[in-house]
């Protein structure tokens, strides 16, 4: 007896997943690259956790020797923060129509093209920084505006690909993007120490082109599309997903979709939940070296085990949410609902907790590797509902609270800059946090109070024939029984 047949919609599921971690290793790389291209070191103050009595003024401003790793530039703290700011410009104006795009063009199309050109502008970056940093910013731009339609795409490609009853594995693979987050930290520090910064640049080039290639031999844009799907796994995925899903060509009902009550549930879901993450990622470890006096991206894996735990526990919710709906557990709105428990309490709870720690690294260690790996059930509540309201807009919906969401890579710096104006201590740090924590579970609480995952009307593409009761019962409906009532509702008409 031969090895049993992997099926297509598995590679399509790697193929996301490989997407979110490419996306994420040109998304990240910028933050360790700059640090080997700037001349300047910068001035730090003694952490408040580490001051006392027996310092002299001496030691209050330290100094690093810098590696000689390429060349390196006199940009400012000013020009530091327009350079790391420029991909997260493009990355929101693409965000939103991204989508659109996608389902007009295909998602294929869309992540492949967009990929390729990311490719080019991530390598021109080393020739830009050399001519003027203004250049370099319009390179980075560029990388987030191709990156800010790749997540849309995911989602289309999800929607046409993935049975209801496996959706939950497939929004799963967008954890690749932690993967890309710690591997870009440990892949482009090691490069850059062993050939330079620039080849920190140019591996993940290479990388890309890799994915491209690989991308262009296994994907497509539907079962209907691709060269070599058997005809039982095309017709299963079809069939269990009940007319649900059409490739007919539409605009998205723009009115409709922000008129809809629980379009705003998962907006807000999605706001709070990246509010929070960006204060984790970026706030914690700050928090920690500044006024802890505790560097936790020095400290070996301590930097990358939240990453890689939320990737694990991520990958865990989705089959276990899938467990649950062939199952028949519970409805799927009850599930969605039931694990904004994971995606926003908890983690909510927990960052308003960093006000106890004081200057105990050990428990802000602690709670930051609970709150990230816990957070993993985001791909469960907010990331996987834009695909229960409308699959056929799937795309458009996960780009508008992108979109909107995204604004919270500017809120959150804004606002922990505000508080600490004057002092940066561990009562501004409180606030920052109680702040950070009630946004997570406010939001978390609303799509509670008002989310859900019924398929919503909008969702229906004109020319399309309407769905009837029978066909829409069947996205619930355990997977080994999907194909044989989808024959016999047809048999019956």
């Amino acid at each position: 007896m031969g090895l049993p047949k992997i099926p297509i919609r598995f590679w399509i599921a790697v193929m996301v997943f490989a997407s979110a971690y490419i996306t994420y290793t040109t998304r990240s790389n910028m933050s360790i690259s700059i640090t080997s291209m700037v001349a300047r070191s910068k001035s730090n103050p003694i952490p408040e956790c580490k001051r006392n009595g027996t310092l002299d003024a001496g030691k209050n401003q330290t100094f690093k020797q810098l590696a000689n790793y390429g060349p390196r530039y006199d940009w400012d703290e000013h020009i530091q923060g327009f350079i790391l700011g420029s991909y997260f410009w493009g990355y929101v104006i693409s965000s939103a129509p991204g989508g659109f795009i996608a389902e007009w063009l295909g998602p294929f199309n869309t992540i492949l093209y967009s990929q390729l050109i990311t490719a080019i502008f991530n390598s021109l970056c080393v020739w830009a920084a050399q001519w003027n940093f203004g250049a370099l910013i319009f390179c980075r731009f560029m990388v987030g505006l191709m990156a800010g339609a790749v997540y849309p795409a995911c989602h289309c490609l999800i929607s046409r690909w993935a049975p209801p009853a496996e959706r939950g594995k497939f929004v799963s693979a967008l954890m690749g993007n932690t993967l890309g987050t710690c591997l870009s930290w440990t892949l482009v520090g090691a490069i850059t120490a062993a050939a330079g910064w620039d080849w920190g640049f140019h591996f993940l080039t290479v990388q890309i082109g890799v994915f491209c290639a690989v991308f262009w031999l296994v994907a497509a844009d539907s079962p209907d599309d691709h060269r070599w799907i058997s005809e039982e796994e095309k017709q299963f995925i079809k069939s269990s997903q009940a007319k649900t899903v059409s490739k007919e060509k539409a605009v998205p009902p723009y009115l409709k979709i922000f008129t809809s009550l629980p379009f705003w549930a998962l907006c807000v879901c999605h706001f709070g939940n990246l509010w929070g993450l960006y204060l984790q990622i970026t706030g914690v470890p700050k928090f920690m070296v500044e006024v802890v006096g505790f560097n936790i991206r020095a400290s070996g894996g301590l930097a990358s085990l939240p990453h890689l735990l939320r990737l694990f526990m991520g990958i865990g919710y989705g089959y276990v949410s899938d467990l649950i709906k062939s199952k028949k557990l519970m409805s799927t709105t009850l599930t969605r609902k039931s694990f904004i428990l994971f995606s926003h309490i908890i983690p909510g709870i927990l960052l308003m907790c960093m006000t106890l720690v004081k200057c105990n690294h050990v428990g802000a260690v602690l709670i930051l590797i609970l709150s990230m790996s816990i957070n993993g059930a985001a791909v469960v509540t907010n990331l996987q509902n834009a695909q229960d309201l409308s699959p056929n807009f799937a795309g458009t919906l996960f780009g508008i609270i992108s979109l909107i969401g995204g604004t919270t890579g500017f809120i959150t710096p804004a606002v922990t800059g505000a508080l600490m104006k004057d002092n940066n201590g561990i009562h501004e740090w409180s606030q920052n946090f109680i702040i950070g924590g009630s946004v997570y579970v406010a939001c978390g609480l609303f799509f509670i109070l008002f989310g859900t995952s019924d398929i919503q009307p909008w969702n229906e593409k004109k020319g399309d024939e309407k769905m009837d009761e029978e066909m829409v019962a069947l996205k619930d409906m355990h997977p080994k029984d999907q194909k044989e009532t989808s024959d016999n509702v047809h048999l019956n008409r």
